[in-house]
């Protein structure tokens, strides 16, 4: 049950970040010394290559986190549709019994997957904390494994497995970031958000599912 888990694991990690810290808000420290908060700069350069920005004329600069956003998103891509491994995936994720009687190891496909997806939850949360310059245990973050399902489903991720490419999930959490950033800008109360957000991500879903179920009848008839 791997929702069961995830919900778990957040959930502990949480409150072991939260007793380590005694749930106070963390930043950078200086490398020399300990004595107070330091800025990003003067951690050698990580600041740039985690939240810097490149200029690419007089009034455009490109995220340093969107070549991250561009460099992963590739070799997902790749992995996936490329490669004999990212074709087990979408079989395991299809059929698990039927990719098993095939001859495909489900149990180290599985893990293979679960540590790529430990791997990206851990870059996306160091670029999000250099982003913010500091840390709040029981806060930073909330909420954000629901943006990465819900993402997931309206880039064409079926829950049941199988299905999904990285460019879909890519526009999708796009489209998410774009719409929690419209309902700031028209000043809809902060009390609000949330529950906009979710009906928006609901209406996408059923839309969908009602799609593929109606090409699914129209392949139905056609044969």
């Amino acid at each position: 049950q791997p929702f069961v888990v995830t919900l778990c694991g957040l959930l502990v990690y949480r409150s072991l970040g939260r007793w380590l810290t005694d749930n106070q808000s963390l930043g950078p420290v200086p490398l020399e010394g300990d004595e107070g908060y330091a800025n990003l700069e003067q951690i050698q350069g990580l600041d740039f290559i985690f939240s810097g920005k490149i200029p690419l004329g007089e009034s455009f600069n490109l995220p340093t986190p969107f070549i991250f956003l561009v460099i992963l998103g590739i070799a997902g891509a790749v992995f996936l549709k490329k490669t004999i491994w990212g074709r087990y995936l979408y079989a395991l994720g299809n059929n698990e019994e039927g990719a098993r009687y095939s001859g495909i190891d489900t149990d180290r496909m599985k893990i293979i997957a679960y540590v790529f997806c430990s791997f990206l939850a851990g870059v996306a949360g160091i670029l999000f904390a250099f982003e913010l310059g500091s840390v709040q245990p029981a806060q930073t973050g909330e909420f954000y494994e629901l943006y990465a399902i819900a993402a997931a489903v309206l880039g064409g991720c079926s829950l049941r497995g199988g299905e999904g490419s990285i460019l879909g999930v890519v526009i999708a959490a796009a489209v998410i970031r774009m719409i929690y950033n419209s309902i700031n800008m028209v000043g809809i109360s902060t009390h609000l958000e949330f529950g906009i957000l979710g009906m928006v991500i609901l209406f996408g879903v059923i839309g969908d599912e009602v799609l593929k179920k109606t090409m699914a009848k129209k392949q139905l008839a056609a044969r």
